[in-house]
């Protein structure tokens, strides 16, 4: 199965539902090209774009780098596939972990 595909971020136990949706409706869209993944995300006040590689075909690694709050971010993450439903991980350089629930939009 492929990551490719617009994902709606539908919870998180680090936040609560008025912050994931404070800007737009949460996103993550992704396109995966081969073992490549990219995409971006907008949840809350965080925004960005992902570079990622397939390192199973149910789980990426990725970097990334955006925005937080005005201020610019950069990390790493994991993506975890399971069918319709994804995992998404950001794990902000010298920062806090969050974790984002994901469903395939229809």
């Amino acid at each position: 199965m492929s990551f490719t595909g617009h994902w709606d971020i539908v919870s998180s136990p680090d936040f609560d539902e008025e912050y994931l949706r404070e800007e737009v409706e949460p996103y993550l869209k992704l396109k995966q090209v081969g073992k490549r993944v990219t995409g971006e995300y907008h949840v809350g006040l965080q925004q960005g774009s992902i570079d990622g590689r397939l390192r199973s075909d149910k789980l990426v690694f990725f970097s990334f780098e955006g925005m937080d709050e005005h201020h610019e971010v950069n990390g790493a993450g994991t993506l975890t596939l399971h069918g319709d439903h994804l995992t998404f991980v950001l794990m902000y350089h010298q920062g806090d972990d969050f974790t984002f629930e994901c469903e395939r939009r229809r």
